[in-house]
């Protein structure tokens, strides 16, 4: 398969008030998400000088030392999937991936209701204390959901729906996850992994064969930056081939709901990361909120699929990608 069956979209007229652009844009999006379920966008909006802050951040936070990073440690310091995880310590597909991640989500203090009552995935993030890294996140992350919404919003129409139904199912906010992640060089990860303590919860998981093995995202929708290519894509051919890095395009990819929600009218594509070189990538899920009752039966009639609770369903995830992590 060519690498040209993943189209590059200019979601440009989905912020305008052209309800004839917000239709040609959802075309295109309906057309990449049953054929291949990837797509590059360009004119999305995002500030070039906010792009490079936060992967300058993420660069100066995987250049601390390790036993500055295990300060902001998920296993030790978080009940949410919050924090650092190191290096062989999470799963993408069952296996132990080569990269370090500092993971990040709605920002909730412990005077919350829903934390205070101890509703799984609530709670505060964890920040390292470096010059402008929380305010940076805070507002990558803020456009980034206005991104996902205009996505969806092209999504919708793609469907037959009103373009704002994914905003009223998610009751107009996304409990999205942000991640940044850094793949080392791979005569590196074993050094790093030998500098950790022992880790009794991992024993007996198969270390993988790729940086992050092959795997479809789990929830709706991925919105990726990297700073170098090795992104590769299974094609309905069987073949992998690569997503290159296209300057000021985000790459995106739909999730195993937004499969489920179509009623695998739109398909969640496997995909892996295979690089040679340190890289780092943003990857941003935008997720419906944690109380969406995702149903197929109203965006597909004829699904006779059950409708669940967006919320649980994630949870679960989260508990199989992080083993050794409390929750």
């Amino acid at each position: 398969m060519e690498i040209q069956t993943i189209p590059v979209i200019d979601v440009g007229p989905l912020r305008s008030d052209d309800p004839s652009g917000w239709e040609d844009v959802g075309r295109q999006l309906g057309d990449a998400c049953r054929e291949i379920g990837f797509f590059y966008v360009v004119n999305h909006g995002i500030p070039e000088s906010l792009i490079e802050e936060t992967f300058s951040s993420a660069s100066e936070f995987f250049s601390l030392p390790l036993d500055e990073k295990m300060k902001l440690s998920m296993a030790r310091r978080s009940r949410c999937f919050r924090g650092y995880s190191p290096v062989l310590s999470e799963l993408a597909d069952g296996k132990r991936n080569s990269y370090e991640l500092l993971e990040f989500s709605v920002d909730l203090p412990a005077s919350d209701p829903d934390v205070a009552a101890g509703k799984p995935l609530h709670g505060p993030n964890i920040w390292p204390d470096l010059p402008a890294f929380r305010d940076r996140v805070n507002r990558y992350t803020e456009q980034q959901c206005g991104l996902g919404f205009d996505l969806m919003k092209g999504i919708a129409l793609s469907l037959g729906l009103e373009p704002d139904y994914f905003t009223k199912a998610f009751a107009g906010r996304s409990f999205w996850q942000f991640r940044t992640v850094h793949y080392p060089e791979p005569e590196n990860v074993r050094r790093m992994s030998d500098a950790l303590p022992t880790d009794p919860s991992l024993g007996g998981i198969e270390i993988g064969d790729f940086n992050c093995g092959a795997h479809t995202d789990y929830g709706c929708l991925t919105i990726l930056l990297s700073n170098s290519p090795g992104l590769q894509i299974l094609g309905r051919d069987g073949r992998w081939f690569d997503a290159p890095v296209i300057p000021g395009a985000y790459i995106c990819n739909i999730g195993d709901m937004l499969q489920y929600w179509t009623g695998k009218a739109y398909v969640a594509t496997k995909h892996r990361v295979l690089t040679d070189r340190s890289r780092i990538s943003l990857p941003f899920f935008f997720q419906p909120n944690y109380e969406t009752l995702v149903d197929p039966s109203a965006v597909q009639p004829d699904s006779d699929a059950a409708a669940l609770k967006y919320g649980p369903y994630a949870y679960e995830k989260y508990k199989g990608i992080y083993p050794n992590c409390p929750a």
